[in-house]
């Protein structure tokens, strides 16, 4: 039905949101286990970016409903929390960020770059789930690239990863993503040995071709 919703939208339809606990309250899933690690939600996602490839369609993964909020709160007569209550909202608070920032990795991984938060307490390990992805590939992404860039028509042997033209494409796309996000800077990908409108252009095979005098 997503090509056909889009067809109906006639250019309107601008994104597509995925409805993790929809979705799977609708499959009978029980609410322990509604959770965006379920094996129907990655099927679900994978559905969506092959229906959507190519339509300029931006897609976003569901939220994560376990809050970084603590369950006590001050007295109305302005009685301090005891000391057990203070631990009990920070295991709650440091949950809750694990929880989604676990979650928030795992769409990244997938190939959902955006996502929605449903309490400002998010903000922390959204950044800290898109920063730490990006910045932890940095080196690799970067080493890889490099060589690739300087065989420029050929595939490249870098330890034991094997990179094709493909592949050349999806560590382009991860600089152009990573300084979109402001996880990375334009200078971290031109030290790849692009330069700036190879890096703009977003197309590996032009640069390819450029390169070779195609």
């Amino acid at each position: 039905m997503l090509p056909a919703l889009v067809a109906a939208a006639r250019g309107r339809c601008r994104g597509a949101h995925f409805g993790t606990y929809d979705y799977t309250a609708g499959l009978s899933i029980t609410a322990m286990h509604q959770v965006p690690s379920h094996p129907a939600c990655d099927f679900a996602r994978h559905v969506m970016q092959v229906c959507l490839a190519g339509t300029g369609v931006a897609i976003s993964d569901g939220a994560t409903t376990v809050m970084p909020v603590g369950p006590h709160r001050p007295s109305a007569d302005g009685r301090p929390l005891s000391e057990t209550q203070r631990q009990e909202n920070l295991h709650a608070v440091h949950r809750g960020w694990r929880v989604h920032f676990d979650d928030v990795r795992m769409s990244l991984r997938n190939g959902f770059y955006q996502g929605w938060d449903l309490n400002p307490g998010q903000l922390p390990s959204r950044y800290a789930a898109v920063f730490s992805f990006y910045l932890e590939a940095q080196q690799e992404a970067a080493a890889r690239l490099k060589a690739f860039v300087e065989k420029a028509a050929q595939a490249t042997l870098l330890g034991s990863i094997f990179d094709d033209a493909a592949t050349g494409q999806g560590l382009l796309n991860f600089f152009l993503r990573g300084i979109n996000c402001g996880a990375l800077t334009e200078d971290d990908a031109l030290a790849t040995g692009l330069t700036l409108a190879e890096l703009r252009g977003r197309s590996f095979v032009k640069i390819l071709n450029a390169r070779r005098g195609v």
